[in-house]
């Protein structure tokens, strides 16, 4: 797998995790399994629970005690996400998520935030994207107000990264809407790209990769 370390700041890093296999990917190897040096000083766990589905209150607990077994510190919330005028749902609770992560930076002195973003995620949105005439994709370093986000997986795909916990025992937690079709993302995931793998090129996730990367720079 090509984890692009150099792109992490040397400072204190808040690791956004879900409870899913990328997020959890994402712990582990910045960690080395919670055994790399000084793991407890430089990273911190951070979890939304956005209370929209009735799993969402059991991967919390997941989550604060995978950042227990791993030594880490752990910073989580049960949010009450409520639309504003024009919000959708998701864009609410992405609000709420960044509301949270811009507390985190103040108050825990974080330098940037990792998420697990991976090669996968990076064909999908280039794909989404490309019938509204754009061609970018999801960049290995961002900047959200006051919020430094950093995207070390991007090389990875997600098969990758579920292998890598599989080999080691590790288990995450699947949210079941991610099997909804009717989500534009999850169309793409489970119906479109397979089809493009299969019928047009077998490396085409790894070919928008390359092209995300140069759009990037």
């Amino acid at each position: 797998m090509k984890i692009n370390n150099r792109i992490l700041p040397s400072g204190r890093i808040g690791l956004a995790v879900s409870g899913g296999s990328d997020s959890v990917a994402l712990a582990f190897l910045l960690t080395k399994g919670g055994k790399k040096r000084n793991a407890a000083k430089r990273f911190v766990i951070l979890h939304v629970d956005h209370a929209l589905r009735k799993e969402s209150k059991e991967e919390y607990r997941f989550v604060r005690a995978l950042a227990k077994r791993l030594g880490l510190p752990f910073k989580g919330i049960h949010a009450n996400v409520k639309r504003m005028k024009g919000e959708s749902l998701e864009m609410a609770a992405r609000r709420v998520r960044l509301e949270f992560f811009s507390k985190c930076v103040k108050s825990l002195k974080l330098d940037a935030i990792a998420t697990g973003h991976h090669m996968d995620d990076v064909a999908e949105t280039f794909l989404m994207k490309l019938k509204r005439a754009s061609l970018c994709g999801i960049k290995e370093k961002s900047t959200v107000g006051d919020i430094h986000f950093v995207r070390p997986l991007l090389g990875c795909r997600d098969k990758e990264l579920k292998a890598y916990l599989e080999k080691f025992g590790e288990s995450w937690r699947e949210d079941a809407s991610n099997d909804d079709t009717s989500i534009e993302r999850n169309k793409v995931r489970h119906e479109i790209l397979p089809f493009l793998e299969k019928h047009l090129d077998a490396k085409i996730v790894e070919h928008i990769a390359k092209i995300n990367s140069f759009e990037s720079h």
